[in-house]
């Protein structure tokens, strides 16, 4: 107990020691916690984030960029910001999805066929307005998402077809983990720290992640195999703000954020489709062998997910709406 007590004093001490916004009159202090590592391709770009924001807000924001378990633990991070423990976390809804409902619409399989369809659905489609109406409950603002390019399997195994997957142990978190039960797998969830050591001890036989972690976390070295499609095409990422902070910002200054925000957002999209071809590329150079699941075998998830879509839809009402307006855009798209 006495322990416990030293850590949380420790912890509160901490965080005074970094401080708080608001500064100075006019000044901003913005503390942003990742729960991905500082080299993977979503804190570089949230690197460039906080410098657009410096410099948009002429410096009347300071972002300050921490990195995993730095201030909060993964679990934390959502519960931290909505209490302003921390002003901001770049992390993925998925995670929190006991907390936020709506997080899971983010994670349906197969939800957008393309990036730009994705950017669609969330700037033209109202998909932004409602995971905000969503995060403003628990006094979040989902100021930006980022895209964090295809996510598919990733395994230590040879894989032909699906049947493959049996009996199998797949690192899936959220709805990935209805997801591969439909595939015969064992689903286990834990964080991304440790997705590279359990593959490496045989844990886990293989992992529901994004394909370009086969080199930014170097999983070439643990796996086998990549496997075609991808399950989110993108997947999604994001960063979520204190409501109490944005709206302490003037609107000019909320302004400048949302540019940063937006921009960022676009360069993700960007990137994502080039870093699915560049990591495809870098594991057929580590001999790593990338195939393609039957096209019988794909058409079988698709449908065999409808269920879990329904199931989602049913959480709140909010959730309904958005599935209804994900399958009005993919019908107008003839994607469904």
């Amino acid at each position: 107990m006495k322990r416990r007590l030293v850590l949380v004093g420790l912890l509160v001490g901490f965080l005074c020691m970094i401080g708080s916004g608001p500064l100075e009159a006019g000044n901003f202090k913005l503390r942003i916690q990742s729960v991905y590592p500082e080299g993977s391709h979503g804190p570089v770009l949230l690197k460039e984030f906080a410098k657009k924001a410096e410099e948009y807000t002429k410096g009347k924001v300071k972002v300050e960029l921490f990195w995993p378990g730095q201030v909060v633990g993964l679990t934390e991070a959502y519960d931290a910001v909505s209490k302003g423990t921390i002003e901001g976390t770049y992390s993925c809804l998925i995670y929190y999805g006991g907390i936020v409902p709506e997080g899971k619409t983010e994670w349906l399989p197969f939800n957008w066929p393309t990036t730009s369809d994705s950017v669609d659905i969330y700037l033209k489609a109202g998909y932004l307005d409602l995971m905000r109406k969503a995060n403003v409950r628990h006094n979040v603002h989902y100021l930006f998402p980022m895209y964090s390019a295809t996510m598919g399997a990733m395994t230590k195994f040879p894989v032909k077809t699906m049947e493959d997957f049996k009996g199998k142990k797949m690192r899936a978190t959220g709805l990935d983990g209805s997801l591969v039960k439909l595939m015969g797998s064992a689903a286990v969830s834990l964080p991304a720290t440790e997705i590279y050591t359990t593959l490496q001890r045989g844990t886990v036989d293989g992992v529901i992640y994004p394909f370009y972690t086969i080199d930014t976390y170097k999983l070439h070295e643990v796996v086998s195999h990549i496997v075609l499609p991808g399950f989110h095409t993108p997947s999604i990422s994001g960063v979520y703000l204190n409501l109490d902070f944005w709206k302490s910002l003037p609107p000019d200054l909320q302004a400048a954020v949302e540019k940063a925000g937006l921009e960022t957002m676009l360069a993700s999209a960007k990137g994502s489709d080039q870093w699915d071809k560049e990591a495809l590329e870098f594991a057929k150079q580590k001999g790593i062998k990338v195939v393609t699941l039957p096209g019988s075998d794909v058409e079988y998830l698709k449908k065999a997910c409808a269920p879990i879509w329904d199931s989602v839809a049913e959480t709140t009402p909010l959730c309904k709406e958005i599935v209804e307006m994900y399958r009005k855009y993919l019908k107008g798209k003839g994607a469904l």
